[in-house]
């Protein structure tokens, strides 16, 4: 009777080589995802900064200067408070506010005239995915305003987006960040 010799590998060695084979996976990823960040990371800041002056440009439209205003303590969603100046003239405030909706961060600037109200709202960022056609609708409704401005289903002016309700009130709490920045800045430079 022949006897055979099987030659057994110890269940060490074969989780040793899965988990060897996974890290230096995990580690050829890694390296390639950096040197994707290295190459478009100054790309990526130029469009962002792009995409910044165009709604600037959109939410305060006439102005040729801007100098940058120090935001209230305690205001977490405003990220930068921009006083518009035509010449040596003070035409209004841009405000960058930043919120989060359903889905995750939205990125506001918000147009403010010296009198406090709300000329344009326009959204830098967002990731929201339901009814994203319908924010247009929705953010122009803020023109005009200028106290504490709220949903109707809240009590206030502003009409939601229908099946978006946690999407409406971030913006809603964008602009009314944005409007007491304003306020504030106002009523300590009088």
């Amino acid at each position: 009777m022949e006897t055979s010799v099987q030659n057994k590998k110890s269940p060490a060695a074969y989780y040793g080589r899965i988990v060897g084979t996974l890290f230096a996976i995990t580690l050829v990823v890694a390296v390639l995802l950096a040197l994707v960040n290295l190459v478009t990371k100054d790309t990526i800041a130029q469009h962002a900064a792009e995409k910044k002056a165009e709604a600037i440009a959109e939410v305060m439209p006439g102005s040729d200067g801007y100098d940058t205003l120090e935001v209230p303590d305690g205001m977490k969603e405003v990220t930068e408070i921009l006083q518009a100046k035509r010449g040596e003239e003070t035409v209004g405030f841009c405000v960058q506010t930043s919120t989060t909706g359903n889905d995750g961060e939205i990125q506001l600037m918000v147009g403010i005239d010296p009198a406090g109200a709300v000329t344009k709202v326009s959204i830098l960022s967002q990731s929201e995915t339901m009814y994203t056609n319908k924010h247009g609708e929705l953010i122009a409704q803020f023109a005009g305003m200028s106290d504490s401005v709220a949903l109707t289903v809240d009590g206030g002016e502003v009409n939601a987006i229908s099946g978006a309700t946690i999407t409406s009130r971030a913006v809603t709490k964008g602009v009314n960040c944005a409007l007491q920045a304003v306020q504030d800045y106002l009523k300590e430079a009088s």
